[in-house]
């Protein structure tokens, strides 16, 4: 083999990627991928602001690059990034080459360009792709500078890192790691200045995205809000839901009981849209209270050239409860105001002024049946009008709260819905099998309460004003002025105050079962550098020959995480500098096994993975060379 080899593979790679995006692909999303992307970028392209902090800028606006330019081609950026893909054989070459030989080298360089999985993602819009490019770029560059001992090099690195990260979040350490690794390597001024550089160069272009951040939400967040909700994912992901965390029934927990919001320093933003039904209202304010301050005020809406409207309300320390109503919508006298709650308390009962019908007063009617404690609401609670608070009653709250109207007794024997309790929990049977179960040393905390998946994961969600409980809502036949009217779904509020709750439920999960959690971290770590197959639906994507493809791709990937291993002892044995490419490789799993994982987050250290793949590879060949030479030495006849 020589360097041809190189651009071989760099064909080759090109190749795959080309056919994988034109004729067959082996995955199921098709051109548009997945995150969002496609919309994200189309928006951009657009013009518009970038609408989310839960997805990083890098590959939404490398798409709308595209966009702008050929307009809603989804092959064309596809294309782009196959071709980017293509030099990865290369960056693979240049760096074996420094740290370990020049067979290797090309060994490695024609792994990367046959097998690579980033050539799979390079098919489809997903950030994996570019971003992983970018990264094994910055990897060859500081490889170089550390080396020659080019502080220039290594902010080169760090830029490349920096923006690496606002394709993969995860890498946003890498920097430091680096600059760890050198200043550890050798002490001295000059290693220190390089680091510094590295960390200065990759932290000046996460400032701007940071800066957009703290504007919006207040938060100066250098990537996105995504990481706590993956967090919370792996935590599911443990005991006996290790290799599935949709089957978890505490999953029922992700969203919270109420609408409310933990972030209490920042306006409320109050939106809606005009019903297409009816004519523009002549006038239009949102109108507002709380339980601090009884006083009405009204605030002019501001609209938008598509028919939607925002308002912001003052924030207040917490915990507050606001009242909202939407002055000249057309809503009946009687109708109850929005109630919404600012609170740091994620799992407790927000409604301490009992203006909501919520799930804490059906554990509450739950509890009365059980061991007769007290009922703060009884009498609006006695729903079969008996006098009292039996388990017919509680059968008819969930009933109400499920389908938010009064519960006839065919319905409710229908359902089939029993409550049975002992000395230690009380449990509410639901008609699909599921099940709400509190216990009676109880917190008021909702995450103490056991529901199974089904309906009564959605009674956690349950809430509603008590004049829609005792009153029949049927549609009369009018139109309100406007629709969908609610406090804080704009994305700078909802996505940070849901990282906050995802951080919260994290921990929560963690301090329940703490020695599940750990085996779950000891578990990823391990599975992120290999394909699982399963049957379950809910725990891979399913479509045509993904049973065959997802068994191909577990063999393939267990087979080089066991060559990867033999490799590393051949690499050494070999006298090749291994501390680099091994300190980047286990950043992966050290920073990742904490959270939700699977192969798709080890695509970024693979190239460097089939480098040691090539030194067992290389390594093994020279071995059978040499014992078939003293084979042939002891066969050959002497003259």
């Amino acid at each position: 083999m020589n360097r041809g080899t190189v651009y071989v593979a760099c064909a080759a790679s090109l190749a795959i990627g080309v056919f994988f995006i034109l004729v067959w692909a082996p995955h199921p999303w098709g051109w548009q991928g997945f995150d969002d992307y496609h919309d994200l970028g189309l928006a951009v392209a657009r013009g518009d602001a970038y609408p989310t902090m839960d997805r990083p800028w890098g590959y939404a606006y490398f798409l709308a690059a595209f966009y702008r330019l050929f307009g809603d081609r989804p092959w064309i950026p596809l294309l782009g990034q196959a071709a980017l893909n293509s030099l990865m054989p290369l960056l693979v070459y240049l760096f074996a080459r420094d740290e370990l030989d020049e067979r290797v080298a090309v060994v490695s360089s024609l792994l990367v360009g046959l097998f690579s999985f980033n050539t799979v993602y390079a098919s489809t819009q997903s950030a994996d792709a570019v971003g992983n490019v970018l990264f094994m770029a910055a990897v060859v560059v500081f490889a170089r500078a550390r080396r020659r001992g080019d502080w220039r090099g290594c902010a080169s690195a760090g830029l490349l890192l920096g923006v690496a990260a606002q394709f993969r979040p995860n890498l946003i350490l890498v920097p430091i790691l680096l600059a760890a690794f050198l200043v550890i390597e050798r002490r001295d001024r000059a290693r220190v200045i390089q680091a510094c550089a590295v960390v200065v160069a990759a932290t000046a272009t996460l400032v701007p995205w940071a800066i957009r951040n703290q504007r919006l939400a207040g938060v100066p967040m250098l990537t996105t809000t995504h990481g706590a909700m993956q967090l919370w994912y792996g935590t599911l992901q443990s005991g006996p839901y290790l290799k599935s965390r949709a089957h978890n029934p505490r999953s029922a927990f992700e969203t919270g009981s109420f609408p409310y919001t933990s972030l209490d320093r920042l306006p409320l933003v109050v939106t809606g849209r005009l019903a297409a039904c009816a004519p523009p209202p002549s006038h239009l304010a949102v109108v507002y209270w709380s339980d601090r301050d009884g006083e009405r005020r009204r605030v002019p809406v501001q609209w938008s050239s598509d028919g939607e409207f925002h308002a912001e309300i003052p924030p207040s320390p917490p915990p507050t409860t606001y009242y909202v109503d939407v002055e000249g919508a057309g809503r009946s006298a009687d109708a109850a105001p929005y109630v919404y709650f600012v609170s740091a308390d994620h799992f407790g009962d927000l409604d301490r002024h009992d203006d909501l019908f919520d799930v804490f007063d059906l554990i509450r009617m739950m509890r009365h049946v059980a061991w007769g404690e007290h009922v703060p609401v009884g009498d609006r609670l006695d729903f079969n009008g008996d006098g009292g608070l039996s388990d017919v009653d509680v059968v008819m709250a969930a009933s109400i709260l499920l389908d938010r109207a009064h519960a006839t007794a065919s319905t409710i024997a229908d359902r089939r819905e029993t409550v049975d309790w002992s000395e230690t929990a009380v449990a509410l049977r639901l008609a699909d099998g599921s099940s709400l179960t509190v216990p009676h040393d109880w917190s008021g905390r909702i995450t103490d309460v056991d529901a199974t998946i089904g309906l009564a994961s959605a009674l956690v969600h349950a809430a509603m004003p008590w004049t829609s409980v005792r009153t029949d809502h049927t549609s009369s036949g009018g139109c309100a002025a406007v629709e969908e009217v609610a406090v804080n779904t704009v994305f700078y509020r909802r996505e940070p105050d849901a990282m906050r709750r995802y951080m919260a439920l994290a921990l929560e999960n963690i301090r329940r079962d703490p020695a599940a959690y750990a085996a779950g971290v000891a578990y990823r770590t391990l599975r992120v550098f290999f394909v699982e197959a399963s049957d379950d639906p809910h725990t891979t994507y399913r479509f045509a020959s993904s049973d065959r493809i997802y068994r191909i791709a577990q063999a393939v990937s267990i087979a080089l995480l066991v060559l990867f291993a033999a490799g590393v002892g051949a690499a050494w044995r070999r006298g090749a500098a291994i501390a680099l490419p091994l300190v980047l490789i286990a950043y992966i799993p050290a920073t990742l096994g904490f959270m939700l994982t699977n192969m798709r987050y080890s695509v970024t250290v693979q190239p460097l993975m089939f480098v040691f793949v090539a030194a067992a590879l290389i390594t093994a060949a020279e071995a059978t060379a040499r014992a078939r030479g003293r084979e042939d030495s002891r066969t050959t006849p002497r003259l």
